[in-house]
């Protein structure tokens, strides 16, 4: 018995020994923060939260198959986090409603700045105004080039600010994947959001969509409009 335990004691002493050493690891010290800058409007990339871009970035540090570190941004294509090591990375935004933009190599020390200019799908230009217990949503759809067809935009409402595709309580939505591109750029839509409740604020935004890969919005800003 006095042999058992003491192996035992043994055991235990190297099991905490080990768990001690793993603890001794350095933590994050570094992060990065920035913007997600839409070319044309020269503002903030208006997208939706969660699953709006994803800001990846590599360790360069690292050779081979590495996985890469992914942020994601902001509705309002803001991002940050503090959970890096200081070093030089490769980072770019991925997986947005923009065409494929430029890999950036940084030094990451502190807290690191970084701001990305990148060129949108579409641009969504809209306007909202009460008409009784109704909001009407004008707008246009825009784009800096061609690549794949316009398919979808809808006007969108809710009663928190996090209104978007996944987030909203009321929508209007219009399959253009029948109408030729020309047609939709050169028409001027109007969407009408009825029997809302008198004395309520509501949160509306318009979001338009190409057949593109991960099929992704691109969005106007939201905006605020309260029912007399």
């Amino acid at each position: 018995m006095k042999l058992s335990h003491t192996i035992y004691f043994l055991v235990a002493m190297i099991f905490f020994a080990a768990c001690g050493k793993l603890d001794n690891h350095p933590a994050p010290d570094a992060g990065v923060k920035g913007n997600v800058i839409d070319a044309v409007t020269k503002e903030p990339l208006q997208t939706e939260q969660p699953n709006g871009v994803k800001i990846r970035m590599l360790e360069m540090k690292y050779q081979g198959n590495v996985s890469p570190q992914d942020i994601w941004t902001r509705a309002n294509g803001t991002f940050e986090t503090t959970q890096l090591f200081s070093g030089a990375y490769k980072i770019v935004p991925v997986e947005g409603p923009f065409f494929n933009a430029d890999t950036t190599q940084i030094t990451v020390n502190g807290i690191t700045d970084i701001s990305f200019t990148v060129t949108p799908f579409l641009n969504v230009q809209a306007q909202a105004t009460t008409l009784g217990n109704s909001i009407v949503l004008a707008y246009t759809i825009s784009r800096p080039k061609a690549q794949d067809k316009i398919v979808e935009c809808k006007s969108l409402l809710s009663a928190y600010p996090a209104v978007s595709n996944p987030i909203n309580e009321r929508a209007v939505t219009h399959d253009l994947s029948g109408i030729d591109d020309n047609t939709i750029l050169s028409n001027k839509f109007s969407d009408t959001l009825t029997a809302l409740q008198s004395g309520q604020t509501y949160y509306v935004r318009v979001a338009a969509r190409t057949a593109n890969a991960y099929n992704k919005y691109n969005y106007t800003k939201v905006m605020e409009v309260k029912i007399q």
